[in-house]
């Protein structure tokens, strides 16, 4: 069982390996399992995917043919009514769900817990003297103490050479610039990055309005090793999937695919790397090595940077040049 008490005192609340080793994708067995009063949410999601299957069978738009592959979309909520749905589809559907409700039985579900990691379950929420992140290359939950995560996290935040502080008002102002710069950017390639996208970035926008800004959290480098001042190393994350510009984010990372496919150092994942490792043969004296860089984003310099991949960008062949632009000035947002 993979966990770690990174507490100072070794402090962790006993069973704790128990129930966090189980890892963070062990789900505990509701109570009761599934019966017929729960089915109804289950039925109408696949009544309604069965009729949408069933109402656009063969057909695709021309913008569809150009996004299918694109996950930029806002999914709609739309469900084809009675009159739109042919009769056999109501029936099976109907009768199919008839044949669940005789199956599924109220009963008491058997646990997947035993007693002292349930215990320590249902103690732990209201228990504020722990916390339990993720260490660091997948290597399973940490427990540590509050105090001890919150100064941990501000050994990054207090870096001034890399985070600037900003009052609260100083940073609505900032996240009232950038709506501003994604919305104008929006109107002005609005034809160039299709309906499905435009529409995608606008209603992720505005849906994180009320909560413009990002998310910033450490995981523990377990696999270093503690340091001299008997504290752990971290990694800091910095999460902007709730905050403004996210969806611009992932419009810029499928424009990118292209050019990052055509690199001389790019391979799909590590099977093909392993692949390719396999038909390297080596001289007897001859050491391979791996490389890291440190701190390598942060020390990155922003417009340097910026002008440089701008101009590849613009030297590129495989690239209209009004979405060459369109990508540029989402890259400078």
């Amino acid at each position: 069982m993979a966990f770690h008490d990174l507490t100072s005192d070794k402090s962790a609340p006993k069973n704790c390996k128990e129930l966090f080793g189980l890892g963070s994708k062990f789900i505990p067995t509701p109570k009761k399992p599934t019966g017929k009063a729960l089915l109804g949410k289950t039925y109408s999601r696949f009544d309604r995917d069965f009729r949408l299957k069933v109402h656009f069978a063969g057909e695709c738009s021309s913008d569809d043919e150009a996004d299918h592959k694109s996950k930029l979309y806002v999914k709609s909520k739309w469900t084809p009514s009675d009159q739109q749905t042919p009769s056999w589809v109501i029936t099976r559907v109907n009768r199919f769900f008839r044949k669940l409700e005789e199956i599924f039985k109220r009963t008491n579900a058997t646990t997947n817990l035993n007693p002292l990691q349930q215990e320590l379950l249902d103690a732990l929420p209201s228990d504020p003297t722990y916390l339990f992140p993720e260490a660091d290359k997948g290597l399973g939950p940490c427990a540590v103490k509050f105090i001890q995560y919150i100064e941990d996290v501000l050994v990054h935040l207090c870096n001034e050479e890399i985070y600037e502080r900003l009052t609260e008002e100083d940073a609505l102002l900032h996240t009232d610039v950038l709506h501003a710069e994604v919305i104008d950017w929006l109107n002005t390639y609005e034809n160039l990055i299709g309906k499905h996208a435009y529409n995608f970035i606008k209603n992720h926008v505005n849906a994180n309005l009320d909560s413009p800004l990002g998310q910033f959290y450490v995981l523990y480098k377990i696999h270093k090793g503690i340091n001299d001042d008997g504290k752990w190393p971290t990694r800091p994350v910095s999460s902007d999937v709730t905050s403004l510009p996210h969806a611009l984010g992932k419009w810029i990372t499928e424009a990118l695919i292209p050019l990052q496919k055509i690199q001389p150092s790019y391979f799909k994942d590590s099977f093909e790397l392993k692949t390719i490792l396999d038909t390297l043969e080596f001289q007897p004296n001859a050491l391979p090595f791996t490389a890291d860089a440190h701190s390598m984003y942060t020390n990155m310099k922003t417009e340097p940077a910026l002008a440089s991949i701008g101009d590849y960008i613009r030297n590129n062949t495989s690239m209209g040049d009004t979405k060459k632009e369109a990508l540029i000035e989402a890259m400078k947002i």
